[in-house]
């Protein structure tokens, strides 16, 4: 590879092309995504796995994405109807039934004002026909009140009509993929039940007609966000168990209805038809995962899937070492803020990633806090004002970037 600064590095477009030192976990997730499989990705913190998952959601197809749109149930409030539509139609029909009901709106507002007019005028015109004379005089000046209390009528129908005071309901939007350039990738790391399997959400106002109907008020989940693409999970073993069990269901069944999550809530006695959730989980964490993962849960994703153990280091070989240039390059790519290295910087940064590996003839993939070295290094060069981070920066980084551990070490 020859360059004199990262800058003359290409920068591949696809995910799959910027992982580094994972050649096996990238084979079983090209066969993954081909395949539509589950991975558990077991390994240290930094080495890839995230990255892995945006890979795997760029292989699929966007072709068979999907919007899910819910509407309300006549026969039932508390059970809204679910319905999918292809990509980007689904707001297309939302937008047509909203003009719909604002053109039914201003019809029904023309004819009030017609009627109104008519009411108004036909006083007047019997006064001055001299068929009735004092008793239309009167009558015309109690019209001009009845006309300014008929307009101010008019503007509150109108008000309530655009409101949505209509008899076509418009339906809401759950899952929009219109704007998808590809599959979705959903990072649940951490969700809480309401947020990844979806929710309702609570109405005070539920009684006495004032309230907003259930429809309107369903929550898509990220596992219905990830329908067509990838749900990322890492530390999945720290989710609840009722969580897990019920995130079994969803890779079995494939969909999911949505309901409340808070049992003291409106929304606990809403619960929609199933909807979609067809997606690829992958699952992340380290070894204290495999023990402490649901056995059901990891069990399904054995069977219908694959489990991969991640590099912590590779050969310390002029090959990785030019994919230790090329991470160099990628990492100034992405943080856009700190100037690119030149070639001495990089061998500097290649000879940490040696020192980190802790073994003879390999390099380190803890690639997260190698990174931080060259974010520390390239905000040295930033501020001294250096067009380029050199061999000087890293070097100046590295002293005050070191781990906790090595800071208490020294002192």
């Amino acid at each position: 590879m020859e360059y004199n600064t990262t800058a003359d590095i290409k920068i591949a477009k696809q995910t799959a092309e910027q992982v580094i030192g994972q050649d096996d976990a990238l084979k079983v997730i090209k066969k993954a995504a081909l395949q539509r499989r589950h991975v558990l990705l077991i390994g240290e913190p930094g080495t890839g796995k995230s990255l892995l998952g945006q890979a795997l959601a760029e292989l699929l197809p966007k072709e068979k994405l999907v919007d899910i749109i819910c509407l309300p149930n006549d026969q039932d409030e508390n059970e809204p109807l679910i319905r999918t539509m292809p990509r980007a139609q689904g707001k297309e029909f939302q937008q047509k039934l909203k003009i719909q009901a604002m053109s039914q709106a201003r019809t029904q507002s023309i004819v009030l004002l017609i009627i109104l007019l008519v009411v108004s005028i036909l006083p007047y015109y019997f006064w001055k026909t001299g068929e009735i004379s004092d008793v239309i005089y009167a009558a015309s000046m109690i019209t001009g009140v009845v006309f300014l209390l008929g307009v101010i009528l008019f503007m509150n129908l109108s008000k309530k009509l655009a409101a949505g005071q209509s008899k076509i309901k418009i339906p809401k939007l759950l899952v929009d993929n219109a704007e998808k350039k590809k599959a979705p990738f959903i990072e649940a790391t951490g969700a809480h039940a309401g947020a990844l399997l979806g929710d309702v959400l609570h109405d005070p106002l539920q009684s006495g007609g004032l309230g907003t109907p259930a429809y309107e008020r369903v929550t898509a989940g990220m596992i219905h966000k990830a329908n067509g693409g990838v749900l990322f999970i890492d530390e999945i073993a720290t989710l609840p168990p009722h969580t897990q069990q019920e995130l079994l269901t969803v890779l079995q069944e494939k969909k999911y209805k949505i309901t409340g999550q808070s049992e003291r809530s409106s929304g606990a006695m809403v619960a929609t038809e199933p909807v979609p959730a067809d997606f690829i989980l992958v699952a992340a964490g380290n070894v204290e995962t495999v023990k402490n993962i649901n056995p059901a849960l990891r069990s399904r994703i054995r069977g219908y899937g694959y489990e991969v153990y991640m590099n912590n280091t590779m050969d310390d070989s002029k090959e990785n070492k030019e994919k230790i240039a090329q991470f160099v390059a990628q990492e100034v790519t992405k943080d856009k803020k700190i100037p690119h290295f030149t070639k001495e910087a990089v061998e500097e940064i290649a000879k940490e990633a040696r020192v980190m590996a802790g073994t003879g003839g390999k390099l380190t993939l803890l690639l997260r806090e190698l990174g931080g070295l060259v974010r520390a290094a390239g905000d040295v060069a930033h501020e001294e004002n250096a067009k380029v981070t050199e061999k000087k920066h890293v070097l100046k980084a590295r002293q005050f970037s070191r781990p906790l551990e090595k800071q208490l070490g020294d002192k």
